[in-house]
């Protein structure tokens, strides 16, 4: 396996990018990249052509993280504003603003089969729900504190909720937080499962893997330079991967479930090779720090390779062939 660095998009944004995701091909509509940053836009980016598609425009403070629903018609993004801005992928229209109280909306992923928008709540200590008809919010998943039996919003600071990530069968929900704890809910009964132990530091970023008899599997990337793998339903710690020189800000699973693309603020990006335990790769042509990787939809030719896409403080879009 490996990473072949295509093309860069320099200065794709007027500041810093902090957040990537891509819009599934169909049909005939190739896939996209939404990319988000300092500068408060959402761009979206035709990576074949490198164009600019569309500029979004909507928040007034930078944007922290962007996701695509499964359908591939929407979008949505958050930002420091603590607005959730969901809008349409082909024409830019903005369906539904989202509102949060301050600090309390930061991470969102759609769930897989798209009822459902997850936002990772910041400061609430919780992850927030939202139904993706009536745009609702229809549940408010809190983390308990540790050595106590029940939920509460109001658990301390030292919960704030960064990351979020769905398993792909939408029954398991995750959420890293600034003390270094993973939290487990089982999403239809709305509970608290178990916290998941092992990070020191910030977790910044959660993956599940893509694969379904592998779908208990959460990689996690921390500030303290690890990226850890648990069985997040078993409740066990499996593996480490360690080389980082400085913190984890990104980590995501190859579509084929056999590799990991880590993104950092040593300003590298790392492939892991999951049999071997070990990476594979280390790219060095950002300058600045490395917020986010992000693989997109198999190739139609070879379902085994696909394009990664990474962004950074260095206001620079990179693509590479994933194979």
């Amino acid at each position: 396996m490996k990473l072949a660095p295509l093309d860069s998009i320099q200065n794709a944004h007027e500041d810093s990018l902090w957040t990537a995701a891509w819009v599934r091909s169909d049909g005939d509509k190739p896939a996209l990249l939404l990319t988000g940053g300092l500068d408060e836009t959402v761009r979206i980016w035709d990576p074949t052509k490198l164009t600019c598609l569309h500029t979004n425009t909507g928040h007034c403070l930078g944007v922290v993280s962007v996701t695509a629903h499964p359908n591939r018609r929407i979008a949505a993004s958050a930002s420091l504003d603590s607005f959730i801005r969901v809008f349409e992928v082909d024409t830019n229209n903005t369906i539904a603003t989202l509102e949060a109280p301050p600090s309390e909306v930061w991470q969102l992923q759609f769930s897989p089969d798209g009822s459902t928008l997850a936002a990772a709540g910041g400061g609430s200590s919780s992850v927030k729900l939202w139904d993706t008809t009536q745009w609702q919010l229809v549940a408010t998943l809190s983390i308990p504190r540790q050595g106590g039996s029940q939920p509460s919003e109001r658990s301390g600071s030292k919960k704030f909720v960064l990351s979020v990530a769905w398993n792909p069968d939408g029954r398991l929900l995750a959420c890293g937080s600034v003390d270094g704890t993973i939290s487990v809910f089982d999403v239809a009964r709305a509970k608290f499962l178990h916290f998941l132990e092992g990070h020191c530091m910030p977790v910044r970023s959660l993956v599940f893997s893509p694969l379904l008899h592998e779908s208990r599997i959460l990689f996690s990337g921390s500030d303290d330079g690890h990226v850890h793998v648990y069985d997040a339903e078993g409740k066990t710690f499996l593996t480490s991967l360690s080389g980082h020189a400085s913190w984890v800000l990104s980590v995501d699973v190859s579509p084929d479930g056999a590799a990991v693309a880590t993104g950092s603020s040593d300003k590298t990006i790392k492939l892991w090779d999951l049999k071997m335990r070990a990476a594979t790769q280390t790219l060095t042509n950002h300058t600045d720090q490395v917020w986010s990787v992000a693989f997109g939809p198999p190739s139609r030719i070879d379902v085994r390779s696909c394009m990664l896409a990474s962004v950074s403080d260095d206001k620079s879009v990179s693509f590479y062939q994933y194979s």
